[in-house]
């Protein structure tokens, strides 16, 4: 509909511009022709009609300017006039509607390749949900969580599986940029983890080991932030490591109270030597432990404000008694809400833990 209502006005300019053309040269020019005028609306149809049409408008072009135009001396160059004339709106008609097709080729090409490269995003970001954990519930512990990419791939990852009988893994990270790029890291993190998670003692050596292989693999301006939990379930410890991530939120369901679990080293990929140390506390039953990206805090409304860390400390301890597949839909909801029409800028993920 919308080139059909551009090839419309196109063809009425090529209109109006002969007409113009025709019009000055009989009333208002008398003794000097015109008719080369008609190059101008001869070169736009040949941009946006077939050239059959061209030639046509070619040809009324010649016999406006035969008609309007001063008088020749003779029949001899009556002739040779129209003749140079019709050659060279001809000519014009032609190199016209060649470069026109050329340009449509490449446009066609274009918007093949950017299908085919709409077509690979997609299922990469198919394969980018498929790698994430559902919803778990194991006793002593529940996990839920939730991830919103601000565009068709995101940076953000997390993940949660068990590593024995006693013990839960969990982690949420943040690569640094959006799209494709940084979405390339997720699955290598994933595997990475997953593989080491087994064979290190404690989440401290599980973040130095991955800083070691980003390091091999990023360049320094690719950097990653994470924070990597190991919660025992039958003794209700947590273990936790933090490589410059966002606090988590720890709401603690005997006082009621939301701490934020501060202590972290540097971020990932970045400082040749950096180190990293675990931090244990045990946690009781209704305890609820809230992992989340900055693309959740930062998220702006439409007047520029911030969701911040004081509003998800509200909708936590307002939700808290809830599960946590509840409170991962509430936060998501409450940020979303907050956001309005706002475009979503980040990666906006969030993991949930809660001890039965």
């Amino acid at each position: 509909m919308e080139n059909h209502r551009v090839l419309g006005l196109l063809n009425f300019v090529v209109a109006t511009a002969v007409a113009a053309v025709a019009y000055t040269d009989w009333a208002i020019v008398a003794d000097v022709s015109l008719g080369y005028l008609y190059v101008l609306p001869i070169s736009i149809s040949g941009l946006v009609n077939p050239l059959p049409f061209t030639l046509a408008l070619g040809v009324i072009c010649t016999i406006l300017s035969d008609m309007f135009g001063p008088p020749t001396p003779s029949m001899y160059w009556r002739i040779v006039h129209n003749a140079v004339y019709l050659a060279s709106f001809a000519a014009v008609g032609f190199f016209v509607t060649a470069i026109a097709k050329q340009r449509d080729r490449m446009a066609e090409e274009v918007r093949h390749q950017r299908d085919e490269y709409e077509r690979d995003l997609a299922q990469a970001a198919q394969v980018q949900r498929r790698v994430l954990p559902k919803p778990l519930t194991l006793p002593e512990v529940e996990l839920a969580a939730m991830m919103k990419t601000a565009r068709l791939l995101g940076g953000d990852y997390y993940d949660f599986f068990p590593v024995s009988d006693d013990i839960v893994d969990v982690v949420i990270a943040d690569v640094s940029g959006k799209g494709s790029a940084a979405a390339l890291l997720m699955p290598s993190l994933a595997v990475a983890l997953r593989m080491r998670a087994r064979e290190l003692e404690g989440p401290a050596q599980v973040i130095k080991d991955l800083d070691e292989v980003l390091k091999q693999v990023t360049n320094p301006a690719t950097f990653v932030t994470m924070f990597y939990a190991r919660f025992h379930r039958l003794s209700r410890v947590l273990q936790y490591a933090s490589a410059g991530h966002n606090p988590p939120l720890l709401l603690c369901s005997r006082t009621g109270e939301t701490l934020q679990l501060e202590e972290a080293g540097p971020i990932l990929g970045i400082l040749p030597s950096a180190q990293f140390f675990d931090t244990s506390i045990t946690l009781e039953p209704g305890d609820l432990l809230t992992l989340y990206t900055d693309g959740v805090t930062e998220q702006e409304n439409q007047r520029d404000e911030e969701f911040s860390v004081d509003r998800l400390k509200e909708v936590v301890r307002e939700e808290g008694t809830e599960s946590a597949a509840a409170v991962v839909a509430h936060i998501s909801e409450a940020v979303f809400s907050f956001a309005g029409q706002k475009e979503q800028a980040d990666d906006l993920t969030v993991v949930v833990l809660k001890v039965l």
